[in-house]
């Protein structure tokens, strides 16, 4: 069982590590440094408990996994996600609640090398182009698809591994505009309300709201 979500709303993606043409390196090294500085972030902000979120950032669309204690944490969590100027989209898929144990992160992983090698022995998918994420059974695709056929094959093949719950995609179609809603009005949405410390562990005083990380994404 699969599901295929519009990009607007969310969708499931897979993991690639090498460049090509739907893949610009500007856009990995944007990724790349906005899932380390969310992730550092994360684990400054005092008062909330997010050593156990997981953030994999693939075409500017920043996942969130893992447990928190509180819904006050998986907010706080996702407030901090759109305080990254490279991040178009968050899907926030935290639970709150217990943490997965050792064995069941090592399912996981298992899952996640099987989709993999499905992906990279089938000739109609360009799997370096996918980065596949797993949580608790459900399996998340991000990256770029270089048209519809090839996600619903990369979802197809998701699914047919043993262990796996559900896939969800966040991947984009090369070309397919996305229209997601404006980045500054998400971000205010999720963060009002919300206690809002300093990134800075030296300021003395909170900011008036997160501090955007990261230089501006690279074109």
């Amino acid at each position: 069982m699969f599901r295929i979500l519009a990009l607007p709303a969310l969708a499931l993606l897979t993991a690639c590590s090498t460049v090509q043409e739907e893949r610009s390196i500007g856009r990995q090294l944007d990724d790349t440094n906005a899932s380390v500085s969310i992730k550092a972030a994360m684990l400054r902000t005092e008062g909330y408990a997010l050593d156990g979120v997981d953030v994999e950032v693939t075409e500017g669309i920043a996942l969130l996994t893992g447990a928190v204690p509180r819904e006050a944490d998986r907010r706080m969590a996702e407030c901090l996600a759109w305080s990254s100027v490279a991040v178009r989209n968050v899907a926030n898929e935290l639970e709150v609640g217990p943490g997965d144990g050792f064995r069941n992160r090592v399912r996981d992983g298992q899952i996640t090398a099987r989709v993999n090698a499905r992906l990279a022995a089938d000739r109609n998918i360009r799997s370096i182009n996918f980065n596949v994420e797993t949580r608790a059974g459900h399996v998340y695709l991000l990256g770029v698809a270089r048209n519809r056929a090839e996600l619903e094959r990369a979802s197809s093949h998701a699914s047919l591994v043993e262990g796996v719950e559900e896939v969800i995609t966040y991947v984009r179609i090369d070309g397919v505009p996305t229209d997601l809603p404006a980045r500054g009005e998400r971000r205010a949405e999720v963060c009002e309300g919300e206690a809002r410390p300093a990134l800075d562990p030296a300021a003395e005083t909170p900011n008036s709201g997160p501090q955007l990380l990261g230089a501006p994404e690279t074109r």
